[in-house]
């Protein structure tokens, strides 16, 4: 269902029914018929769509979709930010401030959905039950994570911007200039 069509949320969700399977990423794990959410990202820097595999990891992105319905993203930065790695945002604000989540879940991993550039995944600690609301987008294949880190979902449109937020001028990881979802 879609997040309520009369505010400016950052980060809307629905159902995809479409036979498109267009992605700007290298990537075989999409199929139409485990995509269960399209999620639109604004951001400051431009906007890129999402597609989450809810088939494939149902308690992974229940618990993501409902912090897109509580517009928990929205105002939130990429706080962290590594050229050929990833970009992650979900859980700091713009005054670089971690923002209140819902408590931890289970750690699911979908052997089919690699962290492959394109990829949506959980952000955790070191404690495998520990992802909440912070994800991070792969822009280089990280299959040293596979099987330890929860990808999702894909980047199906406006991957250029993802890969143009992986390439701003940063401090100890943190950029220069924020990017506010």
């Amino acid at each position: 269902s879609d997040t309520d069509s009369d505010t400016d949320t950052d980060a809307d969700t629905d159902t995809d029914t479409d036979t498109d399977t267009h992605t700007d990423s290298d990537s075989d794990t999409e199929t139409d018929t485990n995509v269960t959410h399209v999620l639109e990202f604004k951001t400051s820097m431009g906007d890129f769509t999402v597609v989450l595999y809810g088939d494939l990891a149902p308690i992974t992105v229940q618990n993501f979709v409902s912090y897109v319905e509580k517009e928990h993203f929205d105002g939130l930065i990429f706080h962290r930010v590594i050229a050929d790695f990833m970009i992650q945002g979900g859980g700091v604000d713009a005054n670089g401030d971690k923002v209140p989540t819902d408590p931890p879940i289970q750690l699911e991993i979908a052997p089919s959905i690699k962290n492959v550039p394109g990829a949506i995944a959980m952000a955790r600690t070191n404690v495998p039950n520990s992802a909440t609301s912070q994800f991070f987008i792969n822009v280089a294949v990280n299959d040293f994570l596979d099987g330890d880190y929860a990808a999702f979902g894909m980047v199906r449109t406006g991957y250029d911007v993802v890969e143009a937020i992986s390439k701003v001028a940063t401090t100890s990881e943190v950029p220069d200039t924020q990017v506010v979802i």
